[in-house]
């Protein structure tokens, strides 16, 4: 979703508010992808400051679709969105113009929308605190139910210990 600045650029001191829906369903991010569950609306201001200056807020929450890494159900995660940013559009060294939030006179909202989310994404996610996750076994959520299959893991370094003992051991 894409705006035209040219007005606001053109014209001092000139202000505009913009309610815009986020468009895309999903948001990847290095070969992951997470679905936008709800149609979040993002609330912009634009003026002009000064000759290729203006001043953005930006403010949204947008929920996303997370995957619990131990049980693997969803998991709905809300992230709030503010961004009071100053850009200078004949700045070659501004982020803004290093990362093209602002091509010509268009300022791409989604891109800008993304770049502020994806740091926020938690590196670990899960469904809850205790959450037992699946069996390696059998593949059942063990926040459902439990399975009963044998979950103790033999320490490895004991297995030629154990031969042994498995060997001599009377009847």
């Amino acid at each position: 979703m894409l705006i035209n600045l040219s007005k606001i650029l053109s014209v001092p001191s000139y202000k505009e508010d913009f309610s815009i829906p986020f468009e895309s369903d999903t948001i990847s991010f290095m070969g992951s992808s997470y679905l936008v569950k709800d149609e979040p609306m993002i609330q912009l201001e634009v003026e002009n400051i000064g000759k290729n200056q203006l001043h953005v807020i930006v403010q949204a929450e947008i929920t996303l679709a997370l995957t619990c890494d131990r049980c693997l159900e969803e998991v709905l995660w809300t992230c709030p969105i503010c961004l009071d940013k100053e850009f200078d559009k004949s700045d070659q060294n501004d982020e803004w113009n290093q990362e093209s939030f602002i091509e010509e006179n268009n300022l791409d909202v989604e891109r800008l929308i993304c770049a502020e989310l994806l740091p926020k994404i938690p590196m670990k996610v899960l469904c809850k605190d205790d959450c037992k996750g699946i069996c390696p076994v059998c593949g059942t959520n063990r926040n459902k139910r439990d399975c009963g299959c044998d979950q103790s893991v033999p320490d490895p370094r004991m297995a030629a210990i154990q031969d042994i003992f498995n060997n001599f051991k009377e009847v």
